[in-house]
């Protein structure tokens, strides 16, 4: 899964890598699954960052307009409406990351990290997922497997 988030390599080595142990059909679902379980972690970190935003948008709301009667969840609604319209946008960060090609694989002095610290603003929830998995090397000693 982290190869999946290293703009240099992207699905691309991992479709790669399982055509280089396994059949075409068995590497096509291989592939198709770490996918799919990348978009399932996209959606969910997709889905709580809205509820964060409809909570700070009650918030502001409360806070700005005292007298007027305001449904905020005919807003919210209305929110996840336009987000729901601007669908490629919002929902597919992971099909546009996969779309925009890979850096380049020979690039040892690429800061993965500092990668995504320039693209946070493209991939604001898939920098959520990366955030998640990335594994601190000083969490893991050299005589214990990677999980």
């Amino acid at each position: 899964m982290a190869n999946f988030l290293d703009p240099r390599l992207k699905l691309k080595y991992i479709k790669f890598y399982f055509g280089e142990l396994y059949d075409y059909d068995k590497a096509q679902l291989l592939t198709k699954k770490v996918k799919d379980n990348l978009v399932s972690l996209y959606e969910f970190y997709f889905k709580a960052d809205e509820v964060v935003d409809d909570n700070r948008h009650k918030q502001d709301v409360n806070d700005d307009i005292d007298d007027m009667e305001v449904n905020v969840n005919t807003l919210a609604r209305f929110k996840r409406h336009l987000q729901e319209e601007d669908n490629v946008e919002n929902r597919n960060e992971v099909e546009r990351y996969l779309v925009n090609g890979c850096e380049d694989p020979n690039d040892d002095k690429l800061y993965i990290l500092g990668w995504w610290k320039i693209n946070a603003s493209k991939y604001k929830i898939l920098l959520k997922v990366a955030h998640v998995l990335a594994i601190p090397i000083s969490q893991w000693l050299p005589n214990q497997p990677l999980a």
